[in-house]
Protein backbone atom coordinates (compact mmCIF):
# COMPACT_ATOMS: atom_id res chain seq x y z
CA UNK A 1 0.00 0.00 0.00
CA UNK A 2 1.55 3.60 -1.00
CA UNK A 3 -0.01 6.31 0.20
CA UNK A 4 0.63 9.68 0.97
CA UNK A 5 1.91 12.48 4.17
CA UNK A 6 2.60 16.00 4.63
CA UNK A 7 6.06 15.97 6.23
CA UNK A 8 7.17 19.27 8.25
CA UNK A 9 11.10 18.47 7.69
CA UNK A 10 13.41 17.72 4.74
CA UNK A 11 16.39 17.73 5.77
CA UNK A 12 17.13 16.16 9.81
CA UNK A 13 20.62 16.49 11.16
CA UNK A 14 22.14 13.15 11.17
CA UNK A 15 24.29 11.32 14.01
CA UNK A 16 26.16 9.14 11.93
CA UNK A 17 29.38 9.34 11.34
CA UNK A 18 30.48 11.44 8.05
CA UNK A 19 26.90 13.00 7.61
CA UNK A 20 25.33 16.10 8.43
CA UNK A 21 22.06 15.50 7.81
CA UNK A 22 19.70 12.72 6.46
CA UNK A 23 17.05 12.82 3.51
CA UNK A 24 14.70 10.15 3.57
CA UNK A 25 11.48 10.93 0.78
CA UNK A 26 9.74 7.96 2.37
CA UNK A 27 7.91 6.46 5.58
CA UNK A 28 8.73 2.87 5.16
CA UNK A 29 10.52 0.82 2.75
CA UNK A 30 9.21 -1.79 0.62
CA UNK A 31 12.16 -3.92 0.83
CA UNK A 32 10.81 -5.10 4.17
CA UNK A 33 13.74 -6.46 5.58
CA UNK A 34 13.19 -8.50 8.82
CA UNK A 35 16.60 -7.55 10.65
CA UNK A 36 15.72 -3.70 10.49
CA UNK A 37 15.40 -1.48 13.38
CA UNK A 38 13.91 1.23 11.69
CA UNK A 39 10.62 0.41 12.42
CA UNK A 40 11.19 0.21 16.62
CA UNK A 41 12.46 4.30 16.17
CA UNK A 42 9.15 5.39 13.97
CA UNK A 43 6.41 3.68 16.17
CA UNK A 44 4.93 7.08 15.83
CA UNK A 45 4.74 7.35 12.62
CA UNK A 46 3.29 3.45 11.61
CA UNK A 47 2.71 0.35 12.68
CA UNK A 48 6.04 -1.58 13.62
CA UNK A 49 4.66 -4.73 12.20
CA UNK A 50 3.46 -3.42 8.74
CA UNK A 51 7.30 -3.29 7.92
CA UNK A 52 7.37 -3.72 4.67
CA UNK A 53 3.77 -3.45 3.83
CA UNK A 54 3.13 -0.03 4.09
CA UNK A 55 4.91 2.77 2.59
CA UNK A 56 4.00 6.63 2.77
CA UNK A 57 5.36 9.36 0.31
CA UNK A 58 6.29 12.39 1.47
CA UNK A 59 4.37 14.49 -0.42
CA UNK A 60 5.31 18.43 0.38
CA UNK A 61 9.08 17.07 0.97
CA UNK A 62 10.50 18.48 -2.33
CA UNK A 63 8.92 21.85 -1.30
CA UNK A 64 10.66 21.99 1.71
CA UNK A 65 14.22 21.13 0.68
CA UNK A 66 13.87 24.13 -1.87
CA UNK A 67 13.52 25.79 1.29
CA UNK A 68 15.82 24.37 3.53
CA UNK A 69 18.79 24.00 1.12
CA UNK A 70 18.68 27.90 0.91
CA UNK A 71 19.37 28.43 4.47
CA UNK A 72 21.06 25.34 6.11
CA UNK A 73 24.38 25.50 5.91
CA UNK A 74 26.18 22.86 3.45
CA UNK A 75 26.96 19.74 4.73
CA UNK A 76 26.68 15.78 3.48
CA UNK A 77 23.43 14.63 3.06
CA UNK A 78 22.61 10.85 3.36
CA UNK A 79 20.02 9.80 0.90
CA UNK A 80 18.76 7.55 2.96
CA UNK A 81 18.93 6.57 6.52
CA UNK A 82 15.39 5.38 7.55
CA UNK A 83 14.36 3.77 4.64
CA UNK A 84 15.55 2.80 0.82
CA UNK A 85 15.69 5.90 -1.82
CA UNK A 86 15.85 3.60 -4.71
CA UNK A 87 12.97 1.07 -3.02
CA UNK A 88 9.89 -0.05 -5.41
CA UNK A 89 7.85 3.32 -5.05
CA UNK A 90 10.56 5.35 -6.08
CA UNK A 91 10.84 3.87 -9.72
CA UNK A 92 7.79 5.50 -10.83
CA UNK A 93 7.35 8.74 -8.53
CA UNK A 94 10.78 9.70 -8.75
CA UNK A 95 10.94 11.75 -5.44
CA UNK A 96 14.97 10.65 -4.43
CA UNK A 97 15.64 12.00 -8.48
CA UNK A 98 14.07 15.15 -8.08
CA UNK A 99 15.40 15.82 -4.95
CA UNK A 100 18.88 14.87 -6.09
CA UNK A 101 18.42 17.83 -8.48
CA UNK A 102 18.09 19.76 -5.89
CA UNK A 103 20.72 19.03 -3.76
CA UNK A 104 23.18 19.09 -6.83
CA UNK A 105 22.53 22.56 -7.83
CA UNK A 106 22.30 23.68 -4.31
CA UNK A 107 25.80 22.47 -3.53
CA UNK A 108 25.53 20.02 -1.26
CA UNK A 109 27.50 16.71 -0.65
CA UNK A 110 25.44 13.48 -0.76
CA UNK A 111 26.25 9.81 0.06
CA UNK A 112 23.89 7.19 -1.18
CA UNK A 113 22.72 3.93 0.59
CA UNK A 114 20.59 1.80 -1.31
CA UNK A 115 20.04 -1.94 -1.60
CA UNK A 116 18.68 -1.33 -5.57
CA UNK A 117 20.06 -1.07 -9.11
CA UNK A 118 17.25 1.36 -9.85
CA UNK A 119 20.10 3.70 -8.58
CA UNK A 120 22.01 2.99 -12.28
CA UNK A 121 19.09 5.11 -13.56
CA UNK A 122 20.50 8.17 -12.04
CA UNK A 123 24.01 8.18 -13.51
CA UNK A 124 23.29 11.10 -15.37
CA UNK A 125 22.73 13.48 -12.19
CA UNK A 126 25.63 11.52 -10.16
CA UNK A 127 28.67 11.31 -12.57
CA UNK A 128 30.74 13.81 -11.87
CA UNK A 129 29.21 15.09 -8.76
CA UNK A 130 30.22 14.94 -5.16
CA UNK A 131 28.08 11.89 -4.76
CA UNK A 132 29.13 8.56 -3.38
CA UNK A 133 27.02 5.26 -3.58
CA UNK A 134 26.82 2.82 -0.91
CA UNK A 135 25.18 -1.04 -1.88
CA UNK A 136 23.73 -2.71 1.18
CA UNK A 137 25.11 -6.41 0.27
CA UNK A 138 24.55 -8.38 3.08
CA UNK A 139 25.07 -11.77 1.57
CA UNK A 140 25.96 -13.19 -1.95
CA UNK A 141 23.37 -16.20 -1.07
CA UNK A 142 19.76 -15.86 -2.88
CA UNK A 143 18.60 -17.55 0.08
CA UNK A 144 19.74 -15.51 2.83
CA UNK A 145 18.03 -12.94 0.70
CA UNK A 146 14.48 -14.75 0.39
CA UNK A 147 14.88 -15.22 3.58
CA UNK A 148 15.60 -11.63 5.60
CA UNK A 149 14.93 -9.42 2.64
CA UNK A 150 11.52 -10.83 1.14
CA UNK A 151 11.25 -7.80 -1.08
CA UNK A 152 14.55 -6.46 -2.32
CA UNK A 153 16.55 -6.96 -5.61
CA UNK A 154 18.64 -10.29 -5.39
CA UNK A 155 22.50 -10.27 -4.43
CA UNK A 156 23.37 -10.39 -7.93
CA UNK A 157 21.36 -7.02 -9.49
CA UNK A 158 23.26 -5.16 -6.65
CA UNK A 159 26.70 -6.34 -7.59
CA UNK A 160 26.23 -5.86 -11.17
CA UNK A 161 25.11 -2.48 -10.52
CA UNK A 162 27.72 -1.62 -7.65
CA UNK A 163 30.30 -2.79 -10.56
CA UNK A 164 28.53 -0.36 -12.99
CA UNK A 165 28.52 2.90 -10.82
CA UNK A 166 32.33 1.97 -10.06
CA UNK A 167 33.11 1.52 -13.16
CA UNK A 168 32.37 5.09 -14.27
CA UNK A 169 34.86 6.25 -11.41
CA UNK A 170 31.91 6.98 -9.15
CA UNK A 171 33.38 6.56 -5.51
CA UNK A 172 31.39 3.42 -3.96
CA UNK A 173 31.17 1.29 -0.58
CA UNK A 174 29.57 -1.43 0.79
CA UNK A 175 27.32 -1.67 4.07
CA UNK A 176 28.28 -5.28 4.79
CA UNK A 177 25.55 -6.05 8.01
CA UNK A 178 24.14 -7.23 9.97
CA UNK A 179 26.36 -9.87 10.31
CA UNK A 180 24.24 -12.91 11.20
CA UNK A 181 26.12 -15.50 12.80
CA UNK A 182 25.45 -18.75 11.06
CA UNK A 183 23.80 -17.05 8.08
CA UNK A 184 25.71 -14.48 6.44
CA UNK A 185 29.45 -14.70 8.22
CA UNK A 186 30.95 -18.14 6.14
CA UNK A 187 34.89 -17.66 5.56
CA UNK A 188 34.00 -18.04 1.94
CA UNK A 189 31.00 -15.32 2.15
CA UNK A 190 33.34 -12.95 3.50
CA UNK A 191 36.03 -14.06 1.08
CA UNK A 192 33.72 -12.76 -1.88
CA UNK A 193 32.59 -9.61 -0.14
CA UNK A 194 36.34 -8.95 0.18
CA UNK A 195 36.88 -9.64 -3.50
CA UNK A 196 34.45 -7.40 -4.69
CA UNK A 197 35.02 -4.52 -2.23
CA UNK A 198 38.62 -4.86 -4.25
CA UNK A 199 37.37 -5.51 -7.70
CA UNK A 200 35.08 -2.19 -7.28
CA UNK A 201 37.89 -0.11 -5.03
CA UNK A 202 35.19 0.31 -2.57
CA UNK A 203 35.73 0.39 1.03
CA UNK A 204 33.63 -1.87 3.41
CA UNK A 205 31.51 -0.89 6.28
CA UNK A 206 30.01 -3.65 8.65
CA UNK A 207 27.56 -3.92 11.21
CA UNK A 208 26.35 -5.83 13.99
CA UNK A 209 22.89 -7.71 14.49
CA UNK A 210 20.56 -4.47 16.09
CA UNK A 211 18.08 -6.43 18.86
CA UNK A 212 14.99 -4.38 19.24
CA UNK A 213 11.42 -5.81 20.32
CA UNK A 214 9.90 -5.88 16.84
CA UNK A 215 13.10 -6.85 15.17
CA UNK A 216 13.05 -10.07 17.45
CA UNK A 217 9.00 -10.44 16.68
CA UNK A 218 10.21 -11.06 12.86
CA UNK A 219 13.36 -12.95 12.91
CA UNK A 220 11.78 -15.29 15.49
CA UNK A 221 9.63 -16.57 12.41
CA UNK A 222 13.32 -18.06 11.05
CA UNK A 223 15.62 -17.73 13.65
CA UNK A 224 15.79 -19.60 17.31
CA UNK A 225 15.99 -18.06 20.74
CA UNK A 226 19.96 -19.33 20.96
CA UNK A 227 20.37 -17.82 17.57
CA UNK A 228 19.85 -14.39 19.33
CA UNK A 229 22.34 -15.35 22.02
CA UNK A 230 24.92 -15.71 19.19
CA UNK A 231 24.14 -12.04 18.38
CA UNK A 232 27.42 -10.57 20.15
CA UNK A 233 29.61 -13.24 19.53
CA UNK A 234 31.29 -11.42 16.71
CA UNK A 235 34.55 -11.00 17.43
CA UNK A 236 36.26 -13.19 15.81
CA UNK A 237 34.06 -12.96 12.69
CA UNK A 238 34.93 -9.11 13.00
CA UNK A 239 38.28 -10.11 13.27
CA UNK A 240 38.85 -12.46 10.13
CA UNK A 241 36.90 -9.83 8.12
CA UNK A 242 39.79 -7.26 8.93
CA UNK A 243 42.36 -9.71 8.04
CA UNK A 244 41.00 -10.36 5.14
CA UNK A 245 40.50 -6.83 3.82
CA UNK A 246 44.48 -5.99 4.45
CA UNK A 247 45.18 -8.58 2.81
CA UNK A 248 43.08 -7.79 -0.33
CA UNK A 249 44.04 -3.74 0.25
CA UNK A 250 40.59 -3.29 1.01
CA UNK A 251 39.55 -0.75 3.68
CA UNK A 252 37.44 -1.66 6.13
CA UNK A 253 35.70 0.18 9.19
CA UNK A 254 33.06 -0.70 11.71
CA UNK A 255 29.48 1.24 10.94
CA UNK A 256 29.02 2.53 14.55
CA UNK A 257 32.35 3.23 16.22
Amino acid sequence: MIESRPCKTALSRSTLPGLAYSFNPYWGCGHGCLYCYVPDVMRNVMPSLRWGRDVFVKENVLEILRREVRRKPKGVVGVSTATDPYQPAEKGLEVTRRALTILIEAGFPVSIQTKSPLVVRDIDLIRGKKIDVGFTITSTDKEFQRKFEPGAPPPEERISALETVSSLGIITWIFYGPIIPGYNDAPDEMERIVRLGAKTKSKIIYDRLNIKPTVIQRLKTIMGEDEFNRRHSLREQFARLEALCKQHGVRCEFAFP
